[in-house]
């Protein structure tokens, strides 16, 4: 079949009342999502302006990583990497006992292993605090007592990471999307509230504080930020309840699944050590190349960078991922079939092909991944155009967010590579080419560690730098991640067909310029005002034609991209 011919069956397909509902499921989840975000933003914003950037913001952000990182080094890459693929093709079977036996041993050795790692946690607290530097204008037993006083509150979290994330591939895989984006945004309240309680209790202000976590002020700061991780997961049990399913306490699988999780969790394994060894160096390049504040800066930023990924891109290529492993599964599994002959070929009605399983996945895969691209540049140009609002709005909430302007402008092509590691990695996964995927991702984490690393000690040699330091892990950070896209998309090209990277490649052409032209005009007209609010306006408007400029110059270029949501459940 010819590409035009594929693309035209693709569309074709993509008119079933099956797709339509597809592309509603994708709008309530990117609608979920954007309330979830914008809770988030908010969190953040009440963070700064209740936290600050001083002793205690640059403690608790420290502090905060330590759970996430471990949960993810131990066991996160590989529930990411496995939940989803093991029960997809059972799920699909409507095989009920193989899907309860894996869900109930994934939940299980995740307890087995998380719960024991929570509490050393907890007992190891304070050599685990003495780890991290001290900024240079940090009190260094302060700081070394608070990070260990809010380790000991966080560990808990460690256990609840595990059970959310099992919870919400099961929950995915049998295509409910709705609970695992919403409890986000309980997550959310709960940890605004926390902070909104914090700053009641604190007036002097949370950057004069100077005693140790056993103040009520400070245990509200921990607990709710702890109580706001039990919303994030265990709400999840409710909709897990209604599956056709029995989770049971067991650490058996048959032989064949448990070869398969342990290719795809090795993979996954290795991909996010690589990236959380990123995650925690970066605390240590803020506080040597920056100040105490800086961390709590950075993090600010990161959760703007992170908003057009998580709002756009997520949805999409959760929703879809189900669907891309069912047919990968089942092309790997089926026997080449014979090619046709000349009067099979001819048999059907002109301009009309009906799809192989493998036409059909390769189309899915491609057409998916140019949509992924397509919206998160469009998120590079938001970040562009609204870098110098950013800035303007978060300096109206707290002491000194220097920097972060070029943080997220320094940050703004790195989301593309993001992207394309949260897509691509998946479908590779999917395709039985997760090892090669790991090596890719883990390629482009090791690249952002080394080159942030050295741009720090280029742009802050002296330290107490943050607005340098800021900027040093923007670019350390977007190089990584372009290193691991372009990794990625060469993997893929390899494995599959190299067919399936054309409509990406039109969309690349195609919308790369127009967002970053779009991005850099939005800057420089924000920057031309002086007052805040009017940098703050003019920027998001500004932010949301150029998004709305880049998304149309890719459609226009590779119309079928979008077409994979309506041909995605069939």
């Amino acid at each position: 079949m010819t590409d035009r011919a594929a693309d035209d069956a693709r569309t074709e397909g993509g008119t079933s009342g099956a797709g339509r509902g597809l592309v509603t499921v994708v709008g309530g989840v990117a609608g979920l999502t954007l309330i979830s975000r914008a809770l988030g933003f908010l969190r953040w914003i009440a963070q700064a302006a209740t936290v600050g950037t001083g002793a205690v913001a640059g403690a608790y952000a420290t502090a905060n990583q330590v759970p996430n990182v471990l949960y993810e080094v131990v066991v996160g890459g590989a529930l990411a990497a496995t939940i989803v693929p093991l029960l997809a093709s059972a799920i699909m079977a409507g095989d009920r006992e193989t899907v309860s036996r894996t869900a109930s041993a994934m939940l299980s050795m995740v307890l087995a292993v998380l719960v024991p790692l929570g509490i050393l946690l907890a007992v190891l607290a304070d050599p685990v605090a003495a780890l991290f530097p001290t900024s240079a204008d940090a009190d260094p037993g302060l700081q070394t007592r608070l990070v260990a006083d809010f380790l000991r509150m966080f560990a808990l979290q460690v256990p609840l990471y595990g059970i959310g994330v099992v919870l919400t591939g099961v929950l995915q895989a049998h295509r409910r999307f709705a609970w695992p984006a919403i409890t986000p945004i309980l997550s959310s309240l709960v940890v605004m509230a926390a902070y909104a309680l914090y700053g009641a209790i604190t007036p002097e202000g949370a950057g004069q504080w100077t005693r140790s976590a056993d103040s009520a002020g400070l245990l509200v700061l921990g607990w709710g930020t702890t109580l706001g991780v039990a919303a994030l997961s265990l709400p999840l049990l409710i909709p897990a309840s209604r599956l056709d399913i029995d989770l049971r306490p067991t650490l058996r699988l048959d032989a064949a699944t448990r070869r398969r999780a342990w290719s795809l969790a090795t993979a996954g394994i290795t991909a996010l050590v690589a990236q959380q060894a990123f995650m925690l160096l970066v605390p240590v390049l803020a506080r040597s190349g920056g100040v105490s504040g800086t961390i709590a800066v950075y993090q600010y930023t990161q959760a703007i960078w992170v908003l057009p990924y998580a709002v756009l891109v997520v949805p999409v290529a959760t929703v879809l991922y189900p669907r891309i492993a069912g047919l990968l599964g089942e092309d790997a599994a089926r026997p080449p079939a014979p090619a046709p002959t000349s009067a099979e070929a001819g048999a059907g009605a002109p301009g009309r092909h009906a799809l192989s399983p493998r036409e059909e996945a390769l189309g899915l895969c491609g057409d998916s991944t140019a949509l992924v691209t397509c919206v998160s540049l469009a998120g590079m140009a938001m970040l562009l155009a609204a870098s110098t609002g950013a800035e303007a709005f978060f300096a109206l909430l707290t002491d000194d967010v220097r920097g972060m302007s070029a943080a997220l402008v320094s940050l703004a092509p790195g989301i593309v590579g993001f992207s394309l590691v949260h897509q691509v990695t998946r479908v590779l996964f999917a395709a039985g080419r997760a090892r090669w995927a790991a090596r890719a991702t883990a390629l482009g984490w090791a690249a952002a560690a080394v080159l942030s690393t050295a741009a720090v000690r280029l742009l802050a040699p002296s330290g107490a730098d943050g607005p340098a330091t800021l900027k040093a892990l923007g670019i350390g950070t977007s190089i990584g991640m372009t290193i691991a896209g372009i990794g990625l998309l060469t993997t893929l090209a390899r494995c599959l067909e190299a067919s399936v990277l054309r409509p990406i490649a039109r969309v690349v052409l195609a919308g790369a310029p127009v967002a970053a032209a779009s991005g850099w005009a939005g800057r420089a007209l924000s920057q031309m005002t002086g007052a805040p609010w009017s940098q703050i306006l003019l920027s998001g408007a500004w932010a949301l034609l150029a998004a709305l400029a880049t998304i149309t110059a890719a459609h226009i270029a590779c119309p079928q991209a979008l077409g994979a949501l309506r041909r995605g459940r069939r």
